[in-house]
């Protein structure tokens, strides 16, 4: 039973659709009749994504309304300094979200006014104190029931849906479309048994589609379709439970994508070179980690002279890849990008950040003996910087107050979050991103 102050709190439905990019958004020809309809009656804008354009940095900066340089996660692998290994915040193996996201989320801040939350599917909620509800993004069944929502979890089981299948189905792209259903099954129990004031939902398919078959393919085609569909039913249960217009929805994706057709190997120079230990990586001097257009490089040499000589040559054999865009090193351009400067992060911080040019994908890798390749193992890749046009998002948001059928200039990443906080009455501190005005013109705001 809600006690008055929770009955009086908005509800709100936040979706992100995973690799659904601004211009495959705007493409005519790909029905998508739920989102159009949920566009004409709201806002819709183009989104600036983060650096890197990768899921799990994203998705943290989506509910902390901050860049990485603040929330701390910087990608879906970084080099952890403390061990001299590769850390992996994809799919929840390492890093639970209260021991490496830094700062309020908006789940956080709803949970504290006395709200209800929930997510299901969205990156980094393993062990999330702030949801009510949880079933995290994860490729293992066990991780996934260890660090979901008990109750949840039986409630269900006794539904009949094969819950006992959810992690396998998110790992392989071939049943993505599957998982993606089981999804919004959990999401329609939830608003019908629970009805939580702020509800998460991440789907899948359109990235994984990409990935597979490019960014122009009948298959990606299909699959847009198919989470239109998907997000049919989730609206179509808000209506039957009376609540649909007096709910906030909001729709968007986390980053675009290009097609790739050609790979770097930056640990197989580093071992070239003499640099990165393929017996023993740990002990390497220099070590690289991809986040798919992009990577990043750590000098790991403990000698402060020897590292400095190291510095210097790392820089120039990166500079002269062929792939590589654009490198950036200095603490002014870190800032730049919403990385971490000086000694901010420092463990997981790297020495280096580069970025390649829109065909490349950053493969971290270290068997064998090609340094680049004329082909990828992806057919589509994101992960780029964010000043890229193909790796714009797209935003789609209605409820009350907010206009009908307006197209708003491009907005950031960094604001939804403090958007979706202004709907509840409250800030989150030290955002990045800012409040968007939403409000019809008749002088309302929201």
């Amino acid at each position: 039973m809600m006690n008055k102050a929770n009955a009086e709190l908005p509800r709100v439905l936040v979706i992100s659709i995973d690799g659904l990019g601004y211009n495959n958004w705007n493409r005519s020809g790909v029905p998508m009749p739920n989102l159009k309809k949920l566009a004409e009656r709201g806002v819709e804008a183009g989104i600036n994504s983060i650096t890197p354009s990768a899921t799990w940095a994203i998705h943290t900066s989506l509910v902390c309304g901050t860049y990485p340089r603040k929330h701390g996660v910087l990608g879906n692998w970084v080099v952890d300094r403390g061990t001299n290994q590769v850390g992996e915040h994809f799919g929840e193996r390492m890093y639970p979200k209260e021991e490496s996201v830094h700062g309020l989320t908006i789940y956080d801040a709803v949970k504290q006014i006395g709200g209800t939350t929930a997510a299901l599917c969205w990156p980094k909620t393993w062990g999330a104190t702030g949801l009510d509800f949880v079933i995290p993004e994860c490729y293992e069944q066990e991780l996934m029931e260890a660090g979901s929502t008990a109750s949840l979890w039986r409630e269900l089981v006794e539904l009949g849906l094969p819950m006992h299948r959810y992690a396998s189905w998110s790992k392989d792209h071939a049943r993505g479309p599957m998982q993606d259903w089981l999804t919004t099954e959990i999401a329609k129990h939830l608003i019908w048994r629970h009805s939580p004031h702020l509800l998460l939902v991440h789907y899948l398919l359109p990235d994984s589609y990409q990935h597979d078959y490019g960014t122009h393919s009948e298959e990606l085609d299909w699959s847009l379709t198919y989470i239109d569909e998907r997000i049919g039913e989730l609206l179509q249960e808000l209506e039957a439970s009376g609540g649909l217009e007096e709910t906030y929805v909001v729709v968007m994706s986390d980053h675009g994508f290009a097609d790739a057709a050609r790979t770097f190997y930056p640990n197989v120079l580093f071992k070239q070179l003499g640099w990165f230990d393929e017996a023993c990586p740990e002990r390497s001097r220099v070590m690289a980690v991809s986040n798919g257009g992009s990577g990043y490089a750590y000098l790991l040499e403990p000698d402060p002279e020897e590292k400095e000589k190291l510095r210097e040559q790392v820089r120039s054999r990166l500079r002269s890849v062929e792939g590589v865009r654009l490198l950036v090193e200095d603490d002014a351009d870190f800032e730049k990008w919403g990385l971490p400067a000086g000694g901010e992060h420092s463990r997981f911080k790297p020495d280096f950040a580069f970025d390649m040019h829109l065909d490349w994908f950053v493969n971290f890798g270290h068997q064998g003996g090609e340094v680049t390749a004329e082909r990828s193992k992806f057919t589509g890749m994101h992960g780029y910087f964010a000043d890229r046009d193909e790796m714009k998002a797209f935003f789609v948001a209605a409820g009350p107050g907010i206009e009908r059928g307006v197209r708003l200039p491009d907005i950031g990443l960094v604001d939804v979050a403090p958007t979706v906080a202004s709907w509840f009455g409250i800030v989150i501190p030290d955002a990045d991103g800012k409040k968007l005005m939403l409000g019809r013109r008749d002088g309302r705001s929201c």
